[in-house]
């Protein structure tokens, strides 16, 4: 049997607010990667497709960055 959780779920959660990400102690292929997910979700998208497919690091930090800097001009970055 399949279970659908997140696709049930119809409210949205409310925009969390902006708070700069914690970098120390990160590689920095998580800190590019946390960079290009904060480009994407505030201006233009941005994404090495070699490291995001390859890289676990680049990968979590494009994601992190995108979901922290969502509704964030890059400026504010």
């Amino acid at each position: 049997s399949l279970l659908f959780t997140a696709c049930g779920n119809s409210s949205k959660s409310a925009p969390q607010p902006y708070r700069p990400l914690n970098l120390s102690h990160k590689s920095e292929s998580f800190k590019q990667g946390a960079h290009d997910g904060c480009v994407t979700a505030a201006e233009t998208y941005k994404k090495n497709h070699e490291l995001f497919n390859n890289d676990f690091d680049y990968n979590e930090g494009w994601w992190a960055g995108r979901r922290n800097c969502e509704g964030q001009s890059y400026a504010e970055y």
